[in-house]
């Protein structure tokens, strides 16, 4: 995530259009913070200590998140070819378009969350509940259940987002690291292999998403880690 970090702050002192696109994996099942959020309120850290599980803090806005068996995508831009950059609102919905047709391409239809989206300091507040627990606007639901979870933090030329999907749930695992009931994890979030029917891997899963920005975005390269 320093990458994103990094690859933000670059887009923001270029003045030539510049655009990232980044797929990668975790080494080992890590907690990341939003970047309001209090770490007593975001994770069970004596259970994390305990467990050897990395509670880290991430540049984005949002709510707790474990990361394991998932890609992770993050988006860099400052060119407004490509994304509505004076409104977060309508660049969240450009990247979810993006999210759905290369999830559709795996044969899995998802629709985008009506939900509100929130503010940037919403995480600060006293619910604890992960990030996955409820959809905010333009966040990609299938049946009902939170398929990718995504946060945005924007400078004034540029902006970062990224996000996490499930490509399997460990509940009990996640559960014990979040702080929260089972039952919350599997009635709110849905992996893409569960929507899909069957096992997808990471290079499955970063193709067909590729596929899909290339032709809603209009991207021709990308930068994969």
């Amino acid at each position: 995530m320093q990458i994103d970090e990094c690859r933000l702050k670059d887009a923001e002192e270029q003045f030539a259009p510049t655009t990232f696109l980044r797929f990668y994996q975790w080494d080992t099942p890590t907690v990341s913070l939003g970047r309001y959020q209090r770490p007593e309120l975001g994770a069970n850290l004596q259970y994390c200590q305990d467990n050897g599980i990395p509670v880290v803090r991430r540049p984005t806005g949002g709510r707790a998140v474990l990361h394991g068996r998932e890609l992770t995508y993050s988006v860099v831009s400052n060119d407004r070819r490509f994304f509505p950059l004076h409104s977060l609102d309508l660049t969240y919905q450009v990247i979810a378009r993006a999210l759905q047709y290369g999830l559709g391409r795996l044969g899995i239809t998802s629709q985008l969350a009506p939900g509100l989206r929130p503010t940037l300091r919403l995480s600060a507040g006293k619910a604890k509940l992960p990030c996955f627990a409820s959809a905010s606007r333009h966040e990609l639901l299938v049946e009902g259940r939170k398929i990718a979870g995504s946060a945005q933090r924007r400078l004034r030329r540029s902006f970062l987002q990224h996000g996490s999907i499930p490509l399997e749930i460990d509940v009990e695992a996640m559960a014990l690291a979040l702080g929260v009931s089972e039952q919350l994890i599997a009635k709110t979030m849905i992996s893409v292999s569960e929507a899909a029917g069957r096992p997808v891997s990471f290079n499955e899963l970063a193709a067909a998403l590729e596929e899909g920005f290339a032709r809603l975005c209009g991207m021709g390269s990308r930068l994969r880690a």
